[in-house]
């Protein structure tokens, strides 16, 4: 095997990475270039001709083995950047597309939740329905005790969010069903307005005149027919607190500032009625 075959397989198996690879070409590169403009300069600077073989061999190998190091670094450099780069983008799209994964199964059970609950709603008596209606902007008080609480708990359409006391806790209402809830209560609050004044019966007139801002308080008469007009139950006032002296007419939420505007009326919340002051039929006569 001739010395130059034997030197090139040493060179080959010394290549066991890029940045030897690197290193021997630019080691090359510049052998060949200092071969060609320093034996010149050499001879100018009146170095001995037998040494300059080995000087113009010395730098080549150092400056060669120089810039190959520094290629090899600026393009290492770059190169980990884009591998980073690469490997950044490829896990935020896997985790974008799990994000979105989850979403599509929250969605999913939120739309067959919301689904059971506009079937259950359509049978929900007035203080269930109430209670959710208090919960639309923002959490609210409520004794867990009470059976509609416990039931909305329980079916998940209210979410507990604290403890407040032993008989109260801190409820919020469930995300999913909060926009039905809020259209289902203006859409009723409209037909409520519309039919209450759609058709202003005697009755109708005197509660609003019962139910007007005075600088002294109510203190009747007031016709069996307009008590009779809130009890047992009115969707827009309230018929509460009654005793064997008397009860309270009240608005219910948000009906008060609603018959304000209808009306152009200042009134107010609730007025105190008694007994006495609620005269028959017959004797208005």
């Amino acid at each position: 095997m001739s010395e130059t075959a034997g030197t090139v397989i040493k060179l080959l198996s010394a290549l066991t990475s890029p940045k030897a690879s690197v290193k021997y070409l630019s080691v090359g590169i510049f052998l060949v270039l200092s071969w060609k403009y320093l034996d010149n300069t050499l001879a100018s600077l009146d170095a001995p001709k037998e040494h300059h073989s080995l000087i113009v061999l010395l730098i080549g190998l150092g400056i060669g083995s120089l810039i190959g190091q520094a290629i090899y670094v600026v393009v290492s450099s770059i190169w980990k950047k884009i591998d980073t780069s690469i490997k950044e983008k490829k896990e935020k799209q896997r985790k974008d597309e799990l994000e979105k994964a989850q979403q599509r199964s929250v969605d999913q059970e939120n739309e067959e939740f919301l689904e059971g609950f506009k079937k259950a709603f359509e049978h929900f008596p007035y203080w269930k329905r109430d209670a959710l209606r208090l919960l639309i902007d923002k959490e609210q008080r409520m004794e867990w005790s009470l059976d509609y609480v416990n039931s909305l708990k329980t079916n998940k359409y209210i979410l507990r969010t604290i403890n407040i006391d032993s008989d109260t806790d801190l409820y919020k209402i469930h995300p999913a069903i909060r926009d039905y809830v809020k259209a289902q209560w203006k859409a009723e609050i409209d037909s409520n307005m519309a039919d209450f004044f759609g058709n202003l019966t005697p009755e109708k007139n005197e509660l609003i005149e019962v139910m007007k801002f005075t600088e002294e308080e109510f203190k009747g008469p007031i016709s069996q027919a307009c008590a009779d007009l809130v009890y047992p139950i009115h969707p827009c006032f309230t018929r509460e607190a009654e005793d064997e002296i008397g009860f309270y007419i009240s608005f219910r939420n948000p009906y008060c500032s609603l018959f304000n505007e209808k009306t152009g009326l200042e009134l107010i919340d609730e007025v105190y009625i008694k007994h006495s002051w609620v005269r028959s039929e017959d004797v208005s006569a």
